[in-house]
């Protein structure tokens, strides 16, 4: 019998023709699928995790990646890319093209789960800043901010994440993966 919360969907809407399926009990925590009817560019801006290395591996299409400074297309026949905690990155699909691609996290926990649902909770990226940064503090992500401080980037996600954002009255819709 499994921990997790079985009223949770394996399956969510990460915005307009593309889907995130989440895959337990895999070697990837979850599969990423943009539609070639999307009219929308798949386009995760750059950003970086404290505490996980996040890997990815193309199953289908193309993907644009950039890890630091190198920005690269990646297909199937590239394998695993391994993105170390710390460095700044970002992904994007191509407009028109399908693209299917595996994510999982290292060290592998139910914390990067918790982030998506959090982030997409309400069928797309927020829009306000307060819940922005509070589902940030809480899921080992980092927005990169123009002259790339670390240590000012951890501080306005902490400041407005865990404390202003509660205090206003926001809360996550998800602050565990497990049964009650």
């Amino acid at each position: 019998m499994s921990n997790y919360d079985d009223a949770l969907p394996s399956t969510i809407k990460v915005g307009d023709g593309a889907s995130m399926t989440f895959l337990r009990n895999e070697a990837y925590l979850a599969r990423v699928h943009i539609s070639v009817i999307s009219q929308d560019e798949f386009y995760v801006p750059p950003h970086w995790h404290p505490t996980h290395d996040e890997l990815f591996h193309v199953i289908q299409g193309r993907l644009e990646v950039l890890i630091g400074t190198e920005k690269r297309v990646y297909t199937p026949s590239d394998g695993e890319i391994r993105i170390p905690k710390g460095v700044i990155h970002s992904l994007r699909g191509f407009r028109g093209e399908e693209c299917i691609f595996e994510e999982r996290t290292e060290p592998m926990d139910d914390e990067k789960e918790l982030f998506f649902r959090n982030f997409l909770a309400d069928g797309g990226l927020p829009t306000n800043v307060f819940k922005a940064m509070q589902i940030m503090y809480y899921g080992d992500m980092r927005p990169v901010l123009p002259g790339h401080m670390l240590w000012l980037e951890n501080l306005i996600v902490t400041v407005i994440g865990r404390y202003l954002a509660p205090l206003v009255g926001y809360k996550r819709k998800y602050e565990s993966l497990k049964k009650l």
